[in-house]
């Protein structure tokens, strides 16, 4: 993972504010995704200050239908899969739109060591689509399914409730999108330059960029210490805003 960090004021800031922008690749599934982050420190009193950070990740949400689609589970016999079309943002929910795929074959299975597929039986495809919030606990941000809703396809659609393939369907992407989500949360990572300001995020959640695009913010406070601000000072002579040191 590589990172930078920027330090820059922003149209609007406050006299008593100060941005830091930066940018990180982080890698999934093997795939380098880029995402920014600004964080913007403000003057809450004379020993504490608070920090906002806001989040752009676009870059994931248009590698996501590739890099979530997947198979959830798979026998000689049968195969289930989810294939990804769309991930979108509206105001605090990400939905994820795709199918859940279900294939069943026949299976040679006289021999007790190998099981040999044959030939497909049967095939039905349910589209879906699923909406998650998240909750700040920090250092993290994570995300959580609150809603899922199914529409088999198909002149076979109503079969898949008569075998039971609805509610297979939901279970199983219940489960899977659990999992992932719990195991891939939102911890935004400091450059080595400016770690010391250890931000302590204590609420925050999805946001939309623009119309529909993938974006987080994230609230709290930074560590005030005297390391903190030597810091700060170092990046900001560093990027030219204060003036070179007199010899």
């Amino acid at each position: 993972m590589a990172a930078a960090a920027t330090l820059f004021t922003a149209h609007g800031l406050a006299a008593d504010e100060v941005s830091l922008k930066v940018t990180e690749q982080l890698a999934l599934k093997g795939a380098p995704i880029p995402y920014s982050m600004v964080l913007r420190l403000g003057d809450v009193s004379p020993t504490r200050m608070s920090v906002g950070a806001y989040l752009d990740l676009r870059g994931f949400q248009a590698q996501a239908p590739a890099l979530l689609s997947s198979v959830l589970q798979e026998d000689c016999k049968q195969k289930f899969a989810v294939a990804i079309s769309d991930v979108s943002t509206k105001a605090d929910t990400i939905s994820v739109r795709g199918q859940f795929q279900a294939k069943f074959f026949g299976c040679n299975s006289k021999d007790p060591k190998v099981h040999y597929r044959r030939f497909l039986l049967f095939g039905q495809n349910v589209n879906f689509q699923a909406t998650a919030r998240t909750v700040v606990t920090h250092p993290c941000m994570r995300a959580s399914l609150v809603d899922l809703k199914l529409d088999p396809l198909g002149l076979l659609g109503g079969a898949a409730d008569l075998f039971g393939l609805t509610e297979l369907a939901e279970r199983l992407i219940v489960e899977k999108a659990e999992e992932a989500l719990s195991d891939h949360p939102v911890c935004p990572k400091l450059p080595p330059e400016i770690a010391s300001l250890e931000p302590r995020y204590t609420s925050g959640g999805i946001r939309e960029i623009g119309v529909g695009g993938l974006g987080a913010s994230l609230s709290g406070s930074v560590n005030t210490s005297a390391a903190t601000i030597l810091d700060l000072v170092r990046v900001m002579k560093d990027r030219g805003i204060l003036g070179p040191q007199n010899q």
